[in-house]
């Protein structure tokens, strides 16, 4: 796309979890008209069954196979939360679900104690650098077992409850003058002037896991929009399966993680998750595998052992090798995208909303934001 395109007057927006949302309300606020494509509303995919962690920190250091730019996406993002869900809960009179840090990581063997090592060592001079706490730990939170060999204390990672957040953006969007929400499938198809945006002047991929397989009508057959621009098919689904806690005595104050299982406190429930199965579209819950994460949340708080479960459930996450969201313009005219963002969606709609928002306006695109195009990483294999 050009530098400017301050003609786009009008975009179609597939796919209206939190990111979705987001760049609708961005882009409408800027003066665009916006139809937001959602067979289910309100909406209840990853974005609804997520435990609404924010964490740059944990989710973003200390992983080899990271991008090496998400840290520095994902800090850029936990940054705009506080002021962004402050100015949600203005506009939409209803509760952010916001809270800000500290979360709390801790080990129990070499593997993730080496894991909180790299976080440390690698925030070392960050404004808000983690804090090595298993001397005190019993003083920070008395429900973690005593038996933990390493722990930080992380002031950069927080928590909203998502689904009110989700509930507060629904609501935004069912008022803002510029939104028309569309509960069917988008029909985008070739002709003979180019594609054709369902009648719109560009069209925006936030559908989370089905983004690559969003079909664009081409001689009279669907056609993957994955086949006609290869980064797309980087997206893949990754299950999750989580359960929920009854609040009890003594049971965790803030957010806790160890290795790949997470704790979160709510007002009304405590989440534990996640597995991560990729490849896998789950429907429902798996027994066995929700009494292993129970079983596993007990180990690292054993007076969870006395909560009783209240709900277990699926999510389908959007994920890449890399772990990092793809943004910006995709190989087809006007069509962009914004996927692919895996346990980082929360944390990552209010930016990826002024990311692509710039890039649709204005074409302006940051450095930083640059290094997750669609086809960035394709075009340096060549």
């Amino acid at each position: 796309m050009n530098a400017q395109n301050t003609s786009l007057q009008s975009i179609a927006i597939v796919g209206a979890g939190i990111v979705g949302l987001s760049c609708a309300l961005e882009l409408a606020d800027r003066g665009v008209r916006v139809s937001l494509f959602e067979k289910q509303w309100p909406p209840r995919g990853a974005s609804w069954a997520a435990a609404g962690m924010l964490a740059p920190a944990f989710e973003a250091i200390g992983v080899a196979e990271n991008h090496p730019g998400l840290f520095d996406l994902c800090d850029a993002g936990a940054r705009l939360w506080p002021e962004w869900a402050r100015a949600l809960e203005t506009r939409s009179g209803k509760p952010s679900g916001y809270h800000p840090g500290p979360s709390l990581a801790v080990a129990f063997d070499q593997v993730g104690a080496e894991k909180l090592a790299a976080v440390q060592a690698a925030l070392a001079e960050h404004a808000l650098a983690p804090t090595e706490c298993v001397s005190n730990l019993g003083d920070i939170d008395q429900s973690v077992a005593n038996d933990a060999i390493a722990a930080l204390l992380l002031p950069s990672d927080g928590q909203v409850d998502n689904r009110l957040t989700l509930d507060a953006l629904v609501t935004c969007a069912e008022r803002h003058e510029r939104i028309d929400i569309r509960r069917e499938e988008i029909a985008l198809k070739w002709t003979a002037g180019g594609l054709d945006h369902a009648g719109h002047d560009a069209t925006l991929l936030t559908a989370g896991w089905q983004t690559g397989s969003v079909t664009i009508e081409r001689d009279g057959a669907p056609v993957d929009i994955r086949d006609l621009d290869a980064s797309l098919g980087q997206i893949q689904p990754i299950g999750g399966q989580m359960l929920s806690v009854a609040p009890i005595e003594g049971a965790p104050r803030m957010t806790l993680r160890s290795g790949h299982v997470y704790i979160v406190p709510k007002a009304n429930r405590i989440i534990i998750g996640a597995t991560s199965e990729p490849g896998r579209v789950l429907s429902q819950s798996e027994p066995d595998q929700i009494a292993e994460l129970r079983a596993q949340a007990i180990r690292i708080c054993p007076v969870l052992e006395h909560a009783p479960v209240l709900e277990s459930w699926v999510g389908v996450r959007p994920g890449r090798a890399n772990y990092a969201p793809i943004l910006g313009q995709t190989k087809l005219d006007n069509v962009f995208v914004a996927s692919g963002h895996f346990r980082n969606g929360i944390l990552l709609a209010p930016i990826t909303a002024q990311i692509i928002a710039d890039l649709v306006l204005t074409g302006r695109v940051s450095p930083l934001a640059a290094t997750f195009a669609p086809n960035a990483e394709l075009s340096e294999r060549v």
